[in-house]
């Protein structure tokens, strides 16, 4: 009698003839110290866990566990396992590197929608059918109709490409043919090229002046009153949990006991002063309705009450007759209180009354995510560090630097950065300003319960509690910010406190803050913002932390913003001077003469539509010399510069402003941007002649000066003036 055919699971995978079923998926790739390497995933296995090559420790978990058996056609699945092993090990020289782990489920993702294509057009994944046709066929498909744009259809595109490049590392073999005839994958989906220019925007310096000053008041006066409501709730749940625990061993769990516990509370608040505690937003559905008018009025504060009484559910205590209406008595006696929480309020500086009510559990919740947001913003905006560095930070990183004597002169953070420098990333230190360090000081008590609750290292974990909640705030960052946007603006009684544009909210991303501190230091460096910290003085603890580093490239990305800073401003220039409005001083007779060049040039007659990427390539010239400053700006060259008069030749690369005499320097030319300061000096200037006191010589110098000031500035002053 024949024995019976053995039979293969329903989806069992086929063998590979380049892979045996112990390959080691993450061989030749770097791993973690820590990793348990034999619980590394082997080729045979359908579910791949990648994290032992992930050192970011906020990735996500679904970025690098990858479920192959989820793929019921065989054939699709051996070319999935395959393709993705080719991807992260094999390096094809001249054409791509190998990707980072937590690129594996995208190319997941691609290689099946590929196999899916061939399936309903030739149907098999049969890789040597495939010809230009067929190819041109599934471009169409991967466009959908027009609803994928060029960006994401390139990364569609690029796996027939793929499939042809790893060949030798496919089972049968890939492609053949070169697809679209070595076309690149960014040629064929119609991307557009990269611009030359940092698309990222500037975040307005009234929006991002508001968001910091915001953000320092959340840190410096409402951080510890957040603080010490979560200790305080943390540490009424720790005793409700003692009292359950006592209750369940000696039979008391009744609504008796629950009854006295809260009526034990109520005294305490009677002799207190205070109200009967009610949510400051009511939660889900919960609603209250007054008795004599039928009207729907806040909830009782429940949840505060059960902890207080020990109790393990709301219920207890509110579906009890008679503890209902002891509240409801006391409430009458008393009033009411909103939130409940014992935490006192501080007072806003600004308005010198308690900047919110009492907390409740939901309301303690959302300024723990407002303060996160502050939190961000300030260590981010402050540093010039990118998102993922920032997300690096660890409990511990930050060290105050001191002086000989023991003063302390700056603060050093230490973080990881990604970007060039592989998987592992290199360990790097950034100087930085007191704001951050106080920031990071918060951010340390505020995700000290998550960390250790989850087994965290990172500073920067998500505050929720809710079981899907990703463990890290990893892509949450972008929304945190607009949420403090949202709840800042909230608290305005008339319009948006975080100034819009065109009537429409600020959008934030986390790299709009990196590109904005280094365009105002660069270009605006005498500006303040948050109305106490200079962009100057920041820049100065930043490139403290940058000199001589190879990991960061801060001061580049100043420099860049410098030029096209300089740009910008120039082209500003060329706009006032077609108004009427300037330029003034010494310099303004040349670079008017080159203004005016450039207009006839272009033809920039009335009507007639500028052409501004022209005039931008036609003031380059100008940009290159124009350095902005607060009292005038300066077309440099260094023969005619009056500061550096002094300076040896060979060391004349840059103007000294400070040194600057806008009134006689042949390259000093004024705006109506530099009006404001020159008449805040004037009027300065008028308040001390009002003094009695002063002397003949005093009076007579002052005078002049004034004059010389007025005479200064008097091209950029309209006739109301």
């Amino acid at each position: 009698m024949m024995p019976a055919p053995i039979k293969l699971p329903q989806h069992a995978s086929l063998p590979s003839v380049i892979y045996g079923d112990d390959e080691p998926v993450l061989a030749g790739i770097p791993i973690r110290e820590d990793a348990d390497s034999t619980q590394l995933p082997r080729f045979g296995d359908d579910h791949w866990d990648l994290g032992a090559a992930i050192f970011r420790v906020n990735a996500r978990y679904s970025n690098y566990r990858l479920n192959f058996a989820r793929i019921a056609d065989p054939v699709t699945r051996r070319l999935a396992k395959e393709y993705v092993i080719a991807r992260l090990r094999i390096h094809v020289p001249g054409y791509r590197a190998p990707c980072g782990a937590t690129s594996a489920i995208r190319l997941l993702r691609y290689v099946q929608h590929f196999a899916a294509f061939l399936i309903a057009r030739i149907g098999a994944v049969d890789l040597s059918r495939i010809d230009q046709a067929l190819l041109n066929a599934y471009l169409i498909h991967a466009r959908d109709g027009g609803r994928r744009t060029p960006h994401e259809t390139v990364k569609y595109v690029e796996v027939p490409i793929d499939l042809h490049h790893l060949s030798p590392w496919l089972t049968g073999g890939g492609i053949g043919s070169l697809p679209w005839r070595g076309r690149a994958a960014h040629r064929v989906a119609g991307r557009p090229p990269a611009p030359a220019e940092n698309a990222t925007p500037r975040i307005p310096e009234p929006i991002i002046g508001a968001m910091l000053r915001w953000a320092l008041k959340y840190v410096e006066v409402y951080a510890p009153d957040i603080l010490a409501a979560r200790a305080e709730l943390d540490a009424l749940e720790a005793r409700c949990a003692r009292l359950i625990a006592r209750d369940t061993r000696t039979g008391q769990a009744v609504a008796k006991t629950y009854r006295a516990r809260v009526a034990k509370w109520l005294d305490a608040r009677r002799a207190a002063g205070r109200g009967v505690p009610i949510w400051e937003r009511a939660p889900n559905a919960a609603r209250r309705i007054d008795p004599l008018t039928g009207q729907v009025i806040p909830p009782y504060n429940l949840h505060l009450m059960r902890l207080h009484a020990g109790a393990p559910e709301s219920g207890r205590v509110s579906q009890s007759d008679r503890t209902a209406q002891l509240i409801d008595e006391a409430a009458a006696e008393l009033g009411i209180e909103v939130g409940g929480l014992d935490t006192p309020i501080s007072s806003d500086p600004d308005t010198g009354l308690p900047w919110r009510e009492r907390f409740d559990g939901l309301s303690l919740a959302r300024e723990e995510r407002m303060l996160q947001g502050a939190c961000y913003v300030v260590c981010a905006y402050l540093t010039g560090m990118r998102d993922s560095e920032v997300q690096a930070m660890r409990p511990g990183c930050v060290s105050p630097v001191r002086s000989a004597d023991g003063l302390v002169e700056r603060y050093q953070v230490r973080s990881t950065v990604y970007k060039r420098h592989g998987a592992r990333g290199v360990t790097a230190d950034w100087i930085t300003i007191e704001p951050v360090a106080r920031a990071v000081a918060v951010m340390e008590v505020l995700s000290a319960r998550n960390r250790k609750e989850k087994g965290l290292s990172s500073l920067w974990v998500t505050l929720k509690d809710w079981p899907w909640s990703a463990d890290h705030l990893g892509i949450g960052a972008a929304p945190t910010l607009n949420l403090f946007r949202d709840g800042v603006d909230a608290r305005a009684q008339d319009g948006p406190i975080i100034p819009r544009i065109d009537d429409e909210p600020w959008k934030f991303t986390t790299r709009q803050l990196r590109r904005t501190i280094a365009w105002y230091i660069a270009n605006r460096p005498f500006g303040t913002v948050a109305g106490k910290i200079q962009y100057k003085h920041a820049s100065i603890a930043m490139f403290e932390g940058y000199a001589g580093s190879t990991q960061a490239d801060f001061r580049l990305a100043v420099e860049r913003e410098r030029a096209l800073g300089q740009l910008d401003d120039i082209v500003a220039h060329y706009e006032a001077f077609l108004r009427d409005e300037g330029p003034a001083g010494p310099g303004a007779a040349r670079l008017r003469r080159e203004l005016a060049r450039v207009q006839v040039e272009l033809g920039d007659l009335p009507g007639r539509i500028m052409d501004r990427k022209r005039l931008r390539t036609m003031l380059a010239h100008l940009g290159r010399t124009l350095h902005v400053g607060f009292l005038n700006d300066c077309l440099f060259e260094a023969a005619t510069a009056l500061c550096l008069t002094e300076a040896p030749q060979t060391e004349r690369p840059a103007p000294a402003l400070s040194r600057c005499s806008p009134d006689r320097c042949p390259n000093a030319c004024l705006t109506a941007r530099h009006r404001e300061p020159w008449q805040a000096s004037i009027a300065e200037g008028e308040a001390l002649l009002a003094d009695r006191r002063l002397s003949l010589l005093q009076r007579t110098a002052i005078m002049k000066d004034n004059e010389r000031k007025r005479r200064l500035i008097a091209p950029l002053m309209d006739d109301d003036a």
